[in-house]
């Protein structure tokens, strides 16, 4: 009997460190210096504070009406509740306006503005939400959802991009294969492009699916800006090529998860993880190639 309450009691504590790892060990090398390519080196133009207690994943600029959009992670519990949640915040990123929980399958990863008062908002497993302003009341409807891969859960997806002149949305294996979904606005998947570095100048020899993230993508100037949480890159991608263009490595930030672009900058959202600092909002500026 004491043998068997022994044994009982190590797997407890089996079980609690894996679960303390899962959950709260470090996931990435956040420093650009260390990554495999070579890369132009881009500083932060201003720092934010995030909202505590917002478990932020996704980031989209609303270019309507001068306004952000959050998407967040499910509570960080061994045994999570099906509930993400959906932020509106001011220009300034300083105030929630909106805050609407919607029940899902998985972490809120990507999120895109798409037009007409309506947003995209994309699971780890390939299910788009989609959610409509009312413009009498301002509130915000959850009208319905697409499953990209028809319930096939072998995808984690990290990212959502929209690009408005031709109405496609982006989005991408986050680990892994790195590929890059192309679907039409109402979410039928049309192609699928493998995501390569091929062009630029590597300092040492690596494997994109191993040492690189795509843990957010926006869409501006017939680009996909394609951010790496693992080493702190920024990839310009051009998806009528195929080919990335050119790489950018910011400096002195923490994990992050989201990106979106505002006027030529870059506007990042820290990946909230429980071994780092309180996660801020970042802005960069892009250079203009």
């Amino acid at each position: 009997m004491k043998r068997a309450l022994a044994i009982s009691a190590t797997s407890v504590v089996l079980v609690g460190i894996v679960s303390y790892f899962l959950l709260f060990g470090e996931e990435v090398d956040d420093n650009f210096q260390n990554g495999p390519v070579q890369v132009e080196t881009i500083s932060v133009l201003e720092q934010m504070p995030l909202f505590e207690g917002v478990l932020a994943a996704g980031i989209s600029w609303d270019y309507d009406e001068d306004r952000f959009f959050l998407s967040t992670d499910q509570p960080h519990r061994l045994f999570a509740e099906k509930v993400a949640s959906f932020y509106v915040i001011s220009s300034t990123l300083d105030n929630i306006l909106i805050k609407k929980e919607l029940n899902t399958d998985g972490d809120l990863e990507g999120i895109a503005y798409i037009g007409d008062r309506e947003v995209a908002v994309i699971s780890e497993a390939g299910t788009i939400y989609y959610l409509k302003e009312n413009e009498d009341n301002n509130e915000w409807e959850n009208t319905h959802s697409v499953s990209i891969f028809n319930g096939d859960g072998n995808h984690k997806l990290g990212s959502l991009a929209y690009d408005s002149a031709n109405e496609l949305l982006y989005s991408a294996e986050k680990e892994g294969q790195k590929i890059i979904y192309k679907f039409t606005r109402d979410g039928l998947l049309i192609d699928s492009i493998e995501f390569n570095v091929d062009g630029l100048e590597k300092k040492r020899e690596f494997d994109l699916d191993s040492d690189y993230t795509i843990a957010g993508m926006s869409f501006a100037n017939q680009h996909l800006y394609v951010f790496s949480e693992a080493y702190s890159t920024l990839f310009k991608f051009d998806p009528a090529t195929q080919h990335t263009v050119a790489a950018y490595g910011i400096e002195n930030i923490h994990e992050s998860a989201g990106i979106t672009m505002k006027d030529g900058a870059a506007y990042l959202v820290g990946d909230f993880e429980d071994y780092l600092p309180a996660p801020d909002f970042y802005k960069v500026n892009i250079p203009v190639e």
